[in-house]
């Protein structure tokens, strides 16, 4: 396993080396657990850290965040600590088990031994664990035949009770599933059946079921995950209302066509939220209230509410894009929309002549932005005021239609709409 360790980045190796070396000090045995280990082992990418500690794991958070010059944050109801590195997180937990005072809950800890803490994972093929004791440094921990799962390409629970405990783990074996192309231990999908059987999705905290979802919309192609989840669901922890049909499943390839080749393409002003996009056809179908609703009951941030519930809104005004035929027109109406709901536009309608406006848009109309700025129209003359908008908004009408390229040109322009906003008055 010391061979798998060498495949970490020289930058964690590091970091590794260090933490090693600190745990010694204080008498610690460390481990490398879960997803890092099982992605190690599969020879995929390397991006967080999670480190059980059998000793104060706060404690050796601290020393190594006074080490490396950085950050850490407590959490000490659970023992456990996240020290933010170079854009990494490396969170660091004491090796404890997880008593659940009813099902769903979120649990209440103690310490235990390196064995308890790995039983109390969700899935064997991330109950796993390398040493970073300097005496044994690199051996795997598996107990539980983790390894063996993942040679056969199974997900399988610890025990009969890991759905009922923890109803999130149903979404987490579908995220696993279609990630790796693995399947679900036969025993393993009858006890998630018999705790859907149950409702157990309900009895979870909302934001916790968020969180497992946008995880899922996240991953680069996520299709085959929603079609599943549909399959086993029907996506009725979000809402009882949902019913997703073969044109919602279509959408989402085309979603994904798009968003594919959007974000690469660099003339974007930024990365779009492709997750909010799929989020947005998971729920096309409700209506303005039931959208809210979930919105809220799963308490999304402000800001993503409104993309959703945008696109929700404007899908049906989206369709006078294909009559409008000039680039004023197209920058009017697709200007105050967000970028996420401008490509579900393009994702959801096939007419040409739509695509094609919004495929102008992006490429020509969607950077226009003044050179002048408030100080410049101070200089001209002009107080501020709600005047100052006005002149902004009819300067980019100006240089979409006359091709202003210059800010002399545009300074020209400012002071004929000044003058024509003076007569109006």
């Amino acid at each position: 396993m010391v061979n798998k360790l060498k495949k970490i980045p020289p930058e964690f190796k590091k970091l590794l080396k260090v933490t090693s070396r600190l745990s010694r000090d204080l008498g610690y045995d460390i481990y490398l657990v879960g997803g890092i280990v099982r992605d190690l082992i599969l020879e995929r990418g390397v991006f967080d850290l999670d480190i059980v500690v059998q000793g104060d794991a706060i404690k050796l958070a601290e020393k190594l965040s006074k080490k490396l010059k950085v950050d850490f944050v407590r959490h000490h109801s659970f023992g456990t600590a996240t020290v933010a590195w170079k854009g990494h997180k490396i969170d660091f937990a004491l090796a404890r088990t997880e008593k659940y005072s009813h099902w769903g809950a979120l649990p209440k800890v103690k310490p235990a031994s390196l064995a308890e803490d790995l039983l109390r994972r969700d899935f064997t093929i991330n109950a796993m664990a390398i040493s970073l004791s300097q005496e044994d440094y690199g051996r795997l921990v598996d107990l539980y035949g983790g390894m063996s799962d993942l040679k056969k390409g199974l997900i399988r629970v610890l025990h009969q009770n890991s759905f009922l405990e923890d109803p999130t783990r149903i979404l987490r074996a579908i995220r696993f599933q279609q990630r790796f192309g693995f399947k679900l231990q036969t025993q393993t999908f009858l006890l998630l059946k018999q705790a859907l059987k149950k409702k157990a999705l309900i009895w979870v905290n909302p934001h916790r079921l968020r969180d497992e979802l946008i995880l899922i919309l996240k991953e680069p192609k996520p299709c085959g995950y929603i079609r599943k989840i549909d399959q086993l669901t029907r996506f009725h922890f979000l809402s009882p209302r949902l019913k997703l049909t073969d044109s919602d499943f279509k959408l989402c390839k085309r979603i994904s066509q798009v968003l594919q080749y959007y974000q690469q393409d660099n003339r974007l002003p930024r990365q779009p939220q492709g997750w909010l996009i799929y989020l947005a056809a998971i729920l096309k179908g409700l209506s303005f209230k039931a959208i809210e609703k979930v919105l809220d009951d799963f308490a999304f941030k402000k800001g993503e509410r409104m993309i959703v519930i945008s696109i929700r809104k404007g899908l049906l005004k989206a369709k006078k894009l294909k009559l409008l035929a000039s680039p004023k027109a197209v920058y009017c109406f697709l200007n105050p929309y967000s970028l996420e709901a401008i490509l579900f536009f393009y994702a959801f309608y096939p007419q040409i002549r739509l695509r094609r406006n919004i495929e102008y848009f992006l490429a020509e109309l969607i950077h226009k932005r003044t050179e002048l700025n408030g100080h410049d129209l101070k200089a001209l003359g002009l107080e501020p005021s709600r005047l100052y908008g006005r002149i902004f908004k009819s300067l980019i009408y100006a240089k979409i239609t006359k091709g202003l390229k210059t800010k002399s040109e545009e300074v020209k322009e400012a002071r004929s709409i000044l003058r024509r906003l003076t007569r109006e008055k």
